[in-house]
């Protein structure tokens, strides 16, 4: 079984309940799920959120909309994301599919492409984007990981960092395959949504596209066509929230 879990939450502390706010009239969440749906690779695909008060309205979205849902710990979502195999029913040999709910230009075809790239490779883990800083394809990031290896880095992660963000264990610990390679070489953008000038950047991509299926190249294209959207949200820094884990690191385990 390939289990995609997708990683969600309300409280966003630079734009709060941004995972249920709508553009073009549709949830980001949704929009993202119905995006990253399309790819052959997932059997089984869940939305992974909190036990805070605030993720019950993700959670009641989730349920009024056939979206399985999964709820663990805040801050330590490596523990989040292996519980949240379990519950679903993952075992030896099957395989987890990371996905962010801060990504909605992010497409199925980016997802069957990095799982086609680990089956090829036949290592522990393969992303393309999740290595600084030439593999990095920010938006359409996807991990691909065995669940064994998963399960390993539960056991034993002890930092911070490798609990908050789930595969820093697997890629720094160099008991474990690693591959990386990114879809598109031209990707360089700051596409995921962190701040409001992020979500004014993404609807105006979904405003160029109108009701077209894009995907990785079109955006690609679209931005080296028209740089001027990039101005929209400039300032905005990829992978801020890890570098500041990285800065506050302690042992918690």
């Amino acid at each position: 079984m390939n289990l995609a879990l997708l990683q969600a939450r309300m409280g966003s502390t630079r734009l709060p309940g941004k995972v249920l706010k709508e553009i073009n009239g549709t949830p980001v969440i949704q929009a993202l799920i119905n995006r990253v749906s399309q790819a052959k690779c997932i059997d089984k695909l869940a939305v992974v959120t909190s036990t805070n008060a605030e993720d019950d309205a993700l959670e009641k979205y989730c349920n009024q909309n056939n979206i399985l849902v999964f709820r663990g710990s805040d801050w330590d979502v490596l523990d989040r994301f292996y519980s949240a195999s379990i519950f679903f029913g993952a075992k030896e040999g099957d395989n987890i599919i990371r996905l962010t709910s801060d990504c909605p230009t992010h497409h199925g075809s980016s997802v069957d492409w990095v799982y086609e790239q680990f089956v090829k490779f036949g290592v522990d883990l393969f992303s393309n984007s999740n290595e600084e800083p030439h593999f990095l394809e920010d938006g359409f990031d996807v991990e691909v990981v065995k669940f064994s290896v998963l399960e390993n880095a539960f056991q034993n992660a002890k930092l911070h960092s490798e609990r908050e963000h789930v595969i820093p264990y697997v890629k720094n610990s160099k008991k474990f395959t690693l591959g990386f390679r990114k879809m598109n070489d031209n990707c360089n953008f700051k596409l995921s949504v962190d701040t409001p000038a992020d979500f004014a950047f993404v609807e105006a991509l979904f405003a160029e596209f109108g009701s077209r299926d894009f995907n990785i190249n079109d955006v690609v294209h679209l931005l080296e066509t028209k740089p001027e959207l990039l101005k929209l949200n400039e300032e905005s820094i990829i992978n801020a929230g890890y570098a500041k884990s990285l800065r506050e690191d302690k042992i918690v385990k």
